[in-house]
């Protein structure tokens, strides 16, 4: 029997650049390479530790109320990169209130039909 142990729907598909920042006044590039209501896979060429808090701007065009957004989150853990000098972390987001988390899910699902519209368009 499989089991999804995901709560929220993942945009496995985002690759966008964001800015994270450990006290949210000095600020560092990063690329999402996935997302979902519950946090977000980054890369980055700055060292974290496991259990650190963070913050996000992310840029979400497609959200409906507004379309960059300070988010907090803390390091889950951190992954290899075949890249030299580049950190791959899992980050949970932290005290998301609900209509952000809904905001997040259904950009994912935007993002999801335009991709669908475009593999249609193409065929």
């Amino acid at each position: 029997m499989d089991t999804n142990r995901r709560a929220y729907k993942r945009d496995i598909c985002h690759r966008s650049n964001i800015e994270i920042s450990l006290d949210s006044y000095i600020w560092h590039k990063a690329v999402v390479f996935d997302i979902s209501a519950g946090g977000l896979k980054i890369v980055t060429n700055i060292i974290f530790d496991v259990g650190e808090d963070l913050w996000f701007n992310l840029d979400m065009p497609e959200f409906l109320s507004k379309s960059q957004m300070k988010i907090k989150g803390t390091i889950r853990r951190q992954e290899d990169d075949d890249e030299e000098g580049m950190f791959v972390y899992g980050v949970s987001f932290k005290d998301l209130s609900e209509s952000v988390r809904i905001g997040i899910d259904e950009n994912i699902l935007l993002r999801e039909r335009m991709h669908k519209k475009r593999i249609e368009y193409s065929e």
